[in-house]
């Protein structure tokens, strides 16, 4: 006796045939993926991003041997005029590395790919080191409207800081600026 061969069942075939498509259609995406188009590849180009992080790394390390701010109890947004001369000379540390890291984007140049999320990158670092200076100056001159001004301005540009930095692909950076 001769054992036939089982027939699939009626649903089965157009599962088989759907599932041969589908794997086709992954095979020819993944041969034509471009790394412009790679949600892993990050929209300045890996190369760039290597020295975009190089300068952001040397930045925060600036920043971070610089300290903790050294006034715990010091309030921001209602700053004591006498102690504002206090701060300045640790302001004026700060501004220098946001100058620093300001200066050192620009000396990248520009990405091969995603110059649009690297110009709001690096105009994000420049408001960074313009507010930092600012405050740092009017912490000198005791002028506490500019102080506060100059901190909620601060405060705001930290989430767009932080979008330019994602954006861009070098999430990294936005850690010079925590």
């Amino acid at each position: 006796m001769q054992v036939k061969p089982k027939e699939p069942h009626d649903g089965q075939r157009p599962f088989v045939g759907a599932l041969a498509i589908v794997l086709a259609a992954l095979a020819f995406a993944a041969c034509g993926t471009d790394s412009a188009d790679d949600p892993s590849s990050p929209a300045v180009g890996s190369a760039f991003r290597s020295r975009a992080l190089a300068v952001c790394d040397a930045a925060f390390e600036m920043k971070e041997a610089q300290g903790p701010f050294p006034y715990p109890d010091f309030n921001p947004t209602q700053p004591d005029p006498s102690k504002l001369p206090e701060i300045a000379p640790f302001l004026a540390k700060t501004a220098t590395t946001f100058d620093t890291w300001e200066r050192e984007m620009k000396a990248l140049g520009q990405p091969p790919s995603g110059q649009a999320a690297w110009a709001e990158l690096v105009q994000a670092v420049e408001d960074h080191a313009r507010i930092a200076a600012e405050q740092a100056a009017a912490a000198e001159r005791g002028d506490t409207e500019t102080f506060t001004k100059d901190y909620y301005e601060g405060t705001h540009t930290q989430p767009e800081l932080l979008k330019a930095a994602n954006d861009a692909g070098v999430p990294e950076c936005a850690r010079v600026d925590r």
